[in-house]
């Protein structure tokens, strides 16, 4: 009889845990499904309010190129782009919120469709002319198709890729906005160098928009560049780029849209729509 409830002891000690482990293991398995449900949501959320985000900030670029068709109109307007991406910080939709901002993709040195000049004139501001030209060369031979790519090619790296990070695009036209962009990038031009730059940085500064870029074009004079190695300026975007950051407050979960739009005209075609989740 002893032997017997020892025996039957055992088994219900081991049907207890057999049972314990059998709850745990649903209990773990509610709580994943559960968080994957959660996270679903934030991802969702974060997506939808991402792409609104986008949506809104295209509306309000499209009204602006609407409202003035003249290219000089249109610089007065864009040339205080910051106050529209101002406006657009912590929308909210529905449970969920964004960041949005424009970008004037020609305030940028596009990578790949610069002059050597223009390059050599940008890295330069950072490295070595040798080092410089090494940089220019392997861009020249090899295009970049993300910007990360520029922290590998021969003579870059991370610290290069990070200093000139707010100077540089792969998705412009190589056209630069003198009403925009900043006194770095004006200074790799060929025919403009750092103290024109300067200058053209003052007068924005005193509140001038420039109406026409003829003034800052190749003449006779000594030490400017001929037409031909010349970059061709704007006064007003050509290339935009909308960044929405989505999120739902509560989650670490955010959805990132970059959407580059080309600007013809009164149009505003997509060129270009990259999202990912943070």
């Amino acid at each position: 009889m002893k032997n017997r409830r020892g025996v039957a002891l055992i088994l219900v000690l081991s049907l207890m845990v057999m049972l314990g482990l059998a709850a745990f293991d649903v209990a773990s398995r509610a709580r994943a499904e559960g968080n994957m449900l959660i996270e679903l949501k934030a991802r969702t959320a974060g997506r939808y309010a991402a792409e609104s985000g986008i949506l809104m900030a295209r509306t309000a670029v499209q009204r602006w190129v609407d409202s003035a068709p003249v290219p000089a109109q249109r610089a007065r307007l864009f040339a205080h782009v910051s106050e529209l991406t101002d406006s657009l910080t912590h929308v909210r939709v529905g449970n969920a919120e964004f960041d949005a901002a424009v970008l004037d993709l020609n305030a940028r040195i596009d990578l790949n469709h610069s002059s050597v000049g223009t390059l050599e004139g940008l890295f330069g501001q950072f490295v070595s002319k040798d080092r410089a030209e090494q940089i220019t060369q392997a861009i020249k031979q090899q295009p970049v198709s993300r910007f990360t790519e520029l922290a590998r090619v021969p003579g870059g790296d991370e610290a290069l890729a990070g200093s000139v990070a707010p100077y540089v695009t792969i998705w412009s036209d190589g056209i630069i906005d003198i009403n925009t962009a900043p006194e770095v990038v004006l200074a790799s031009l060929p025919g403009i160098g750092p103290t024109i730059a300067r200058r053209i940085v003052e007068r924005r500064q005193s509140g001038e928009v420039f109406s026409s870029s003829d003034q800052f074009r190749p003449t006779a004079s000594a030490g400017r560049v001929s037409a031909e190695g010349f970059p061709t300026l704007t006064v007003a975007p050509t290339r935009v780029m909308l960044v929405s950051r989505g999120w739902l407050p509560g989650s670490p979960i955010t959805h990132e849209v970059q959407a580059t739009y080309v600007i013809i005209g009164s149009l505003m075609v997509l060129q270009s729509w990259e999202e990912r989740d943070r």
